[in-house]
């Protein structure tokens, strides 16, 4: 099983781009780490969210509980030790503590920032890298 550090971006578009595979948010060969930044991340966006998926708030809660589940939360205390190592690696400093997250799991991230990739220490998997690398195609099942 490969574990993942999830970048808030990937579930944003998953729930605002309608079409997006989703077969591997359920990969049962990804296990999927985040700090809790993430789904705070999430609930800030919520609106936003809403508006453009058309999704209503009992339907985002219910999807908010799905991720939640499938999702590790790992706690900042854990990863705190690497953070220093993060702001000198991560060319972005809002993703700091997702590049501090996968220092100290010593895993990739899943991001579609492309400006994250612009750095050697962390290998960062845009949505068509994890695609591509589980043999999924593009028409699997949408959200």
């Amino acid at each position: 099983m490969m574990r993942v550090v999830i970048d808030a971006n990937i579930l944003i578009a998953m729930l605002v781009k309608p079409g997006l595979p989703i077969d591997l948010f359920f990969d049962t060969r990804l296990s999927l780490l985040a700090p809790r930044l993430l789904f705070e991340e999430l609930e800030s966006h919520k609106e936003e969210i809403l508006q453009k998926s058309g999704f209503t708030k009992e339907e985002f809660d219910w999807l908010f509980l799905v991720l939640k589940h499938n999702i590790t939360v790992v706690s900042e205390q854990d990863f705190l030790q690497c953070r220093e190592e993060a702001v000198s690696v991560c060319p972005d400093p809002k993703d700091v503590i997702y590049f501090a997250l996968a220092l100290y799991q010593k895993c990739p991230i899943w991001s579609n920032e492309k400006g994250l990739k612009k750095q050697e220490k962390v290998i960062v998997y845009a949505m068509h890298d994890l695609i591509s690398l589980f043999g999924l195609s593009s028409s699997e099942r949408k959200l």
